[in-house]
């Protein structure tokens, strides 16, 4: 990568992660932000873009990284690599064990094993985040992430929705934020290389490949080709909805 092109891939990063941060109000100074390790490149990139640019701008929180271990030997790996990641950045890795894994092995599940495994660690962060008194939690779901979700609902959940940059949940007590909710996926590959953080995940036993959200992928990219802005036309759709003219 050229130094115009990194220098132009790394101010994008900044200044989308800063306005989307802006623009729905996601931090205010001295909030403290349990932030979700899964130990991809998303929740790394954010995990680092988070921490490094606090020395930059006036407004001061505190990050807890904390991952799920699903109870098995293969994530070892993954909380090596984390427990390096947040160690270099100045943090420590809270890891919360769980049977998610004895849990997916015994049972008959209908919906596909990601489902069940991200239902039940969400629960297990809500539930830490309570006991912590922590009222905010970051995500790492990009601009992309959300794109597909709206489509995989319009198609085959029979709604208009997605997942919100900002979202309150249980009466407010808790609110989730997307903070890399404007920025593509390629960005967020682009910044993980730049910073030598881990691009690839350690495979997952019960992962299955996702024929529905790859056939998303596929679509936006095949309309891309023909509208290089459809990715940003969508984005705002999502936010200019005319229910006037909806059934």
């Amino acid at each position: 990568m050229t130094r115009e092109r990194r220098k132009g891939v790394l101010g994008r990063v900044r200044r989308g992660l800063g306005r989307a941060l802006a623009d729905y109000r996601m931090t205010v100074d001295g909030d403290t932000l349990l932030l979700a390790l899964s130990g991809g490149k998303d929740s790394a990139a954010l995990l680092h873009i988070m921490q490094t640019r606090k020395k930059r701008i006036p407004v001061d929180y505190t990050l807890v990284p904390v991952h799920i271990s699903l109870g098995e030997n293969e994530d070892r790996h993954r909380i090596e690599r984390l427990n390096e990641l947040t160690a270099a950045l100045g943090l420590e890795l809270k890891v919360l064990e769980s049977d998610i894994a004895l849990r997916l092995e015994q049972r008959n599940l209908p919906e596909s094993p990601c489902f069940h495994c991200s239902r039940w660690k969400r629960k297990l962060l809500f539930d830490y985040a309570a006991e912590k008194k922590i009222t905010k939690i970051a995500f790492g779901h990009h601009r992309d992430d959300i794109l597909e979700t709206a489509l995989l609902n319009l198609f085959y959940g029979s709604s208009f929705s997605t997942m919100r940059p900002h979202q309150l949940l249980f009466s407010g007590r808790l609110t989730i934020i997307r903070p890399l909710a404007y920025l593509d996926e390629k960005d967020v590959v682009a910044y993980c290389r730049h910073y030598a953080l881990p691009v690839d995940s350690p495979p997952c036993r019960f992962q299955k490949n996702n024929g529905r959200r790859e056939a998303m992928k596929a679509l936006l990219a095949g309309l891309e080709r023909d509208n290089p802005k459809v990715r940003t036309s969508l984005f705002h759709a999502l936010r200019n909805v005319r229910s006037e003219y909806l059934l």
